[in-house]
């Protein structure tokens, strides 16, 4: 068995309990097949990118499970038969991105629980995952002249 990962578009017209019905069937055949969910997560109604079959917005599964390549075969076929899927694709996780996914699954159990016990002491949450962004380092300085360019044209804009 290998790990995959399946993102499922819904329809943004069903309710509630229909798209939590269709989870429980794609779920369903997985174990069915002698597969594993590891983890299904309701990402939401967002905007689709582009219009598919007249929807403008759509609801987003990510399912993360262990099977058989005939079971996610089964898995996709299920997919285009049932008419409150509009799109999905499936993707073969390899060891590296499977440690990332749990990785970043883990930190955000993590600072859900931090969020919910500073909510408990009446304390500000603390950020428990640090931003990206502060890690980057500072684009190097520019050199002042072209390289390859004549010396003295170099010395003509000072002059100006």
């Amino acid at each position: 068995m290998r790990d995959y990962e399946s993102i499922f578009i819904l329809t943004p017209t069903l309710k509630e309990e229909e798209s939590e019905k269709v989870g429980r069937r794609m779920r369903d055949i997985i174990t069915a097949g002698g597969g594993q969910v590891a983890a299904v997560e309701n990402w939401g109604r967002k905007r689709l990118a582009y219009e598919v079959g007249k929807h403008k917005k759509g609801e987003y599964v990510l399912m993360r499970y262990k099977a058989g390549p005939d079971t996610v075969a089964e898995l996709e076929r299920n997919f285009k038969l049932t008419d409150s899927v509009i799109k999905y694709i499936t993707v073969r996780l390899e060891k590296e991105a499977l440690a990332a996914a749990e990785a970043k699954t883990r930190a955000a159990e993590e600072a859900a629980r931090a969020e919910e016990a500073a909510k408990a002491e009446g304390e500000a949450p603390a950020e428990a995952v640090p931003d990206a962004r502060e890690e980057t380092p500072e684009a190097p300085e520019a050199p002042e002249t072209v390289p390859g360019a004549p010396a003295e044209a170099a010395g003509a804009e000072e002059e100006k």
